[in-house]
């Protein structure tokens, strides 16, 4: 059985974030047999020599997918379905990708690669975790390839869990709040949100979760059998633009959610949290009411979430135009109580950002109706169907 670990990257500068699951699964006695890392902008030789020193390395610059390419003309691929899964549907000159296609040339990699099970982490996600323990806070390494193979050999087809840390919901109290996450369809938060101050938004492995059957799957803590991609679509997110700014959306992983609960393919959250550095700073705490960095960080989420719903609405066959006037009452409510909280004006423009988004629907909508027919002939086209 062949097991990659596969990451999305815009510039692969630094071997560490990669070398420390290499690291780990290698400390726990687990093979595996190649990393794979899509990339838009540079490869620094030297991270790759410290990669491959450990590990065969497949880096593949999404600008020009050499072997995907090779690989698609072979199989006889047509123009169309070329177009839809091989050539990024935004000027990469921005630096900005959509989450969808970097994970799908990371998949399609490990698919013509014939890998068996792909790991998937983030840049920004370490495999320990963050418990506490009698009031001390520490950190601690798990055997995470383990953790989601024990439950891959016992059935799961995908294998997923939360993350410890920070929070992307930082320590806030504001008059507001309720009406933010109602906005960007995260209501499921609020009681989590408004007892911010208490846990200050930090959470810890837990030591008394069970593993249980799951729909919800996070992109950087997941694992794959690939013949699962056999009837489910690929990953999709979309884009769109304010005042000739781009914004990637966000939920790639929501969104699949979605399919496996239609399919009840075997999810199972496996109740290992690795620590997600969320703010690229632990151990230092968010700081929403003064810090720029933070403010800038929870500034593109709420942008990526409003990108994400009107489509994730549509995956749901939600009403769309009730959905839609519901959120942005709410939304604009919690928007300007946010702005007042932070004294970041800012925060008022993300307002047009939802219209945009609104009204980018039917072209998600056509987006992903492509997207998925060209994956429906890829499946068939590799003997998957």
């Amino acid at each position: 059985m062949k097991i990659a670990l596969g990451t999305i990257v815009r510039s692969l500068d630094d071997s560490a974030p990669l070398l420390s699951f290499v690291d780990n699964a290698l400390m726990h006695g687990h093979k595996l047999d190649c990393a794979i890392v899509a990339y838009t902008d540079k490869l620094c030789p030297q991270a790759v020599h410290d990669i491959t020193k450990k590990i065969p390395l497949f880096a593949v610059n999404i600008n020009s997918p050499e072997f995907l390419s090779t690989q698609f003309r072979r199989l006889g691929l047509s123009a169309f379905a070329t177009q839809e899964l091989l050539n990024c549907p935004v000027d990469t000159a921005r630096g900005l990708v959509p989450y969808g296609f970097n994970r799908n040339i990371v998949l399609l990699e490990a698919l013509l690669r014939q890998i068996d099970i792909l790991f998937f982490v983030d840049s920004d996600v370490l495999p320990i975790v963050l418990r506490k323990i009698d009031g001390e806070i520490s950190t601690h390494e798990v055997d995470f390839f383990g953790a989601h193979l024990e439950f891959l050999r016992a059935g799961a087809l995908i294998t997923t869990g939360e993350y410890s840390g920070y929070n992307i919901l930082p320590p806030a109290r504001f008059d507001g709040m309720d009406d933010l996450l109602i906005g960007v369809q995260k209501e499921d938060m609020i009681e989590y949100w408004q007892s911010s101050e208490v846990h200050r938004s930090l959470v810890f492995q837990s030591e008394s979760a069970q593993a249980k059957p799951c729909t919800k799957i996070l992109g950087g803590n997941t694992a794959f059998k690939l013949e699962a991609f056999s009837s489910l679509p690929p990953f999709f997110s979309s884009h769109y633009t304010v005042k000739s700014e781009m914004f990637l959306s966000r939920g790639e992983d929501t969104l699949l959610g979605v399919a496996v609960a239609k399919s009840e393919i075997p999810c199972i959250d496996i109740c290992l949290n690795p620590l997600h550095d969320t703010y690229k700073n632990f151990p230092v705490e968010p700081n929403l009411r003064s810090d720029r960095d933070t403010q800038d960080r929870f500034y593109y989420a709420i942008a990526g979430w409003v990108g994400r719903n009107p489509f994730y609405n549509y995956l749901l066959r939600k009403d769309f135009l009730e959905s839609k006037e519901l959120q942005r009452e709410h939304f604009v409510r919690g928007i300007v109580a946010l702005a007042k909280y932070t004294l970041n004006i800012k925060f008022n423009t993300l307002i047009d950002n939802f219209d945009e988004s609104w009204s980018s629907l039917d072209r998600y909508v056509s987006e992903y109706e492509k997207v998925v027919l060209a994956w429906e002939t890829f499946i068939e086209r590799v003997g998957m169907r």
